[in-house]
C-alpha cells in the first residue's frame, strides 16, 4: 500500500514535468530502460535499496548507469531525489503508474495476457482488437508465458479474467465427470 502511495505521488509529478516539457513517451522509455537494469542485475539493485551505501557511492553508481542509458537530468533528478528519500525500490511501481497514467489519459487500457506459447505480432494485434471491441476502449497487450495452461490463453484486463485456456476447459470438464458420478 506504502508503495504505490509513492509511486503514484512521483509518478503523477514525472507526468505533469512530461507534459510541461512534451516528454511524456521518454519519460516513458527511460523508466522501462532503468526498470530493466534493476531487474537484470540484482548487484545494482540491491546497492541501490540498501541503507548499509553511501549516498554519495549510489549516486556515483547511478550517474555512471544514467550516462550509460543516456537519461535525460529530469530522470536523474527523480532517481536521485528517490535515492535521498530512500525510495528507490518503488521504480518498478512507479512505471507501472506511470504508464497508468498514460493510458488512463490517452483512453488506452492494458491487458495482461498469458499464453501456453509465444504468439507472433499478428496474434497480438488479432487478441487486441477482440479485447478493444469487448472494452470499448484501445486496448494495450502485454504477453507473458505460462506453459501449464497447455493452449489458448488468458487475458485479464481492468480486474476482469477471460480464461481461454486448455488448463481450465480440462479442469471444468473433471468437475462436471465428478458431479455426474
Amino acid at each position: 500500500m506504502k508503495g504505490d502511495v509513492i509511486a503514484k505521488k512521483y509518478a503523477k509529478a514525472l507526468y505533469e514535468l512530461g507534459q510541461e516539457e512534451s516528454l511524456e513517451q521518454k519519460f516513458l522509455d527511460e523508466l522501462a530502460m532503468v526498470v530493466s537494469v534493476v531487474q537484470e542485475s540484482s548487484e545494482f539493485k540491491s546497492i541501490m535499496e540498501s541503507p548499509l551505501y553511501d549516498i554519495t557511492l549510489k549516486k556515483k553508481i547511478l550517474q555512471g548507469i544514467a550516462s550509460e542509458l543516456s537519461l535525460s537530468m529530469y530522470m536523474v533528478n527523480l532517481l536521485k531525489i528517490m535515492l535521498d528519500k530512500d525510495r528507490f525500490e518503488y521504480v518498478d511501481q512507479l512505471l507501472d503508474t506511470y504508464k497508468e497514467i498514460l493510458d488512463e489519459v490517452s483512453g488506452r487500457v492494458r491487458a495482461h495476457v498469458i499464453s501456453a506459447t509465444e504468439l507472433d505480432e499478428v496474434q497480438q494485434l488479432k487478441i487486441a482488437e477482440v479485447l478493444s471491441k469487448l472494452m470499448q476502449k484501445e486496448v494495450a497487450v502485454e504477453v507473458s508465458i505460462d506453459q501449464s495452461l497447455i493452449g489458448g490463453i488468458v487475458a485479464e484486463v481492468q480486474g476482469m479474467v477471460y480464461d481461454g485456456s486448455i488448463k481450465t476447459q480440462f479442469s471444468k470438464v473433471k468437475q462436471s465427470l465428478k458431479g455426474e458420478m
